[in-house]
């Protein structure tokens, strides 16, 4: 029987006695878990004191290998997703795997894409949680045996690696940007307040602000979503009044950004001569915008290498790995005042 030696010793035996998973006594026996530490040397020890067979435990990962990563996103047309699935597709063929596509825009639908994909038996599982939605019973359910890596937002499941955006870089990068331009003041649009990354990115906003003495209004930073409307509709209340108006916009969101900018060219306001703006995610629209807008870029190569070789490295290893983006400046901030 394949994964089992005259003795008697099984794969499961050198689990139990290494303390890990069956998986990452495969991937360590049979040289495709690249990493040599701690875990890789209790399983080296675990099969020499059970007489376990390198071979075996080849033959045995060669019959439970599919070939296949799980990618889990909450839609296909959200910026930061479309960019990620941009960037993983083309590198898991490269690896001669196959992708497999689940999409769920709230917490019940990624549950049931998370179980279908790990009953399909993939290799590993890559999951960007939608905003508002915990995952951790789900992510819990799976993680002692499937890789899983987690794609930003707030580490709930112990098991699960994490790799996430420095959002506190992100946002000291952008704030000292804007005091470099010579602005005193600036509003802050930011996404759903249910999401982790835009309380994160709110509160981040308030403490640079402070730390580089510019001002900022209560009424001018508000939670909403993250569209081209949403960016009008703010900018038309915010703008179109005697009140005190802000120097500059930050938005979580280049589609923000977009609505920001239609609406100050509608108001006759100029950009970036009257204010400044800022979008988030870099995405296609911010190349497009007149004038360009500077948009913070996350680091999607750097994600995608860090989540395979998470995967890579099996469920008994998770870490959580933040990574700093770019500030990508762009006509929409070019200016001294």
């Amino acid at each position: 029987m394949a994964g089992r030696t005259d003795s008697g010793s099984s794969i499961t035996n050198v689990a139990a006695t290494a303390g890990v998973s069956i998986a990452t006594v495969s991937r360590v026996l049979s040289g495709k878990r690249g990493k040599d530490d701690d875990i890789a040397r209790r399983v080296r020890e675990a099969a020499k004191q059970l007489g376990y067979s390198v071979n075996y435990a080849a033959s045995a990962l060669r019959s439970d290998v599919t070939k296949t990563i799980g990618l889990v996103i909450p839609s296909a047309t959200e910026p930061f997703a479309a960019q990620l699935l941009d960037e993983i597709e083309p590198t898991i063929d490269t690896e001669s795997q196959q992708l497999l596509l689940g999409i769920g825009a709230t917490q019940e639908a990624q549950a049931e894409r998370i179980e279908s994909l790990a009953n399909r038996h993939v290799d590993g599982l890559i999951v960007v949680p939608a905003a508002g939605t915990d995952l951790a019973g789900t992510l819990n359910q799976y993680a002692n045996t499937l890789p899983i890596v987690q794609i930003c937002g707030r580490q709930t499941a112990p098991r699960v690696s994490v790799v996430g955006i420095d959002e506190n870089a992100a946002m000291e990068a952008i704030v000292k940007h804007l005091a470099e331009q010579g602005i005193a003041s600036a509003a802050y649009m930011a996404g759903n307040e249910l999401s982790f990354e835009s309380a994160e990115l709110f509160a981040t906003f308030h403490t640079h602000m402070r730390t580089y003495g510019l001002a900022t209004s209560e009424n001018w930073n508000q939670f909403g979503e993250r569209t081209v409307q949403r960016g009008f509709d703010c900018t038309m209340r915010l703008f179109n009044g005697p009140l005190i108006q802000p120097e500059a916009v930050v938005c979580a969101d280049d589609a923000i950004a977009f609505g920001v900018m239609v609406a100050l060219h509608s108001l006759g306001l100029r950009v970036p001569e009257d204010v400044l703006v800022v979008g988030y995610n870099d995405s296609p629209i911010a190349r497009t915008t007149m004038p360009p807008l500077t948009s913070v870029r996350p680091p999607f190569k750097q994600i995608v290498s860090e989540a395979l070789r998470l995967l890579n490295d099996g469920p008994d290893s998770p870490a959580h790995i933040s990574l700093a983006p770019q500030l990508i400046v762009r006509e929409s901030t070019n200016y001294q005042r």
